[in-house]
């Protein structure tokens, strides 16, 4: 895939939003199916709130074009994406949600528990441990050029599978058929930057 065709998904993605965001549903969900739709929003709010900082950081160290591209369509996409998910949790479940950022999280933890862990790969709880995030984010930070787009690619890869993970649970669960849409649209979205960034890896590594 090349960089007009991911921006192009990238743009249907986000015309998608638009669309479904239209839709409105009068009543909570009960019982399983609501306290589902719940985490789920929480949860991937927090996930893409991730993302942004992954993509922040990446305009401020990352040099090749075609990856700060991406950063740029990450933050414009999964800017839109939490927008809406606060919006229907606030339409359907009276619930006003925030996202902390990382560096608001790593203020409110004990100074020795801030950044403990270096790896570079998360697992599919990654929304859940934000000190994974920030240890990953401190790895990051000790790399330059080259090194660091790979390492970033493939962090980013390793949240996107996370995010894949989740949209895929949800659709066995969700009711609100907006959410439902939105989950897909984020399969595809995500399914598409996942293959351009392990190309791009492939093109930084030669």
């Amino acid at each position: 895939m090349n960089k007009k065709t991911l921006i192009q998904c990238i743009l249907i993605g986000i015309s998608t939003m638009l669309m479904i965001g239209i839709v409105r549903a009068d009543a909570p969900i009960d019982g399983r199916a609501g306290r589902a739709e719940i985490r789920f929003l929480q949860g991937m709010i927090d996930h893409h709130q991730m993302a942004l900082d992954m993509a922040n950081d990446c305009l401020v160290n990352a040099q090749t074009e075609a990856v700060r591209t991406l950063c740029e369509a990450i933050i414009t996409a999964q800017s839109a994406e939490i927008a809406q998910m606060q919006a229907w949790l606030l339409d359907w479940y009276q619930i006003e949600y925030v996202p902390m950022s990382m560096q608001e999280m790593q203020a409110m933890m004990p100074p020795q528990n801030q950044g403990h862990m270096g790896g570079m790969h998360g697992g599919h709880n990654e929304h859940r441990d934000p000190p994974m995030m920030m240890g990953m984010m401190a790895g990051l930070s000790r790399l330059q050029g080259n090194d660091y787009e790979i390492a970033w690619l493939e962090a980013m890869i390793d949240h996107h599978d996370d995010a894949l993970h989740m949209s895929e649970r949800i659709l066995h669960r969700a009711q609100h058929e907006p959410l439902i849409a939105l989950a897909q649209a984020i399969i595809s979205a995500q399914t598409a930057e996942i293959e351009y960034m392990e190309a791009l890896i492939i093109q930084l590594s030669a």
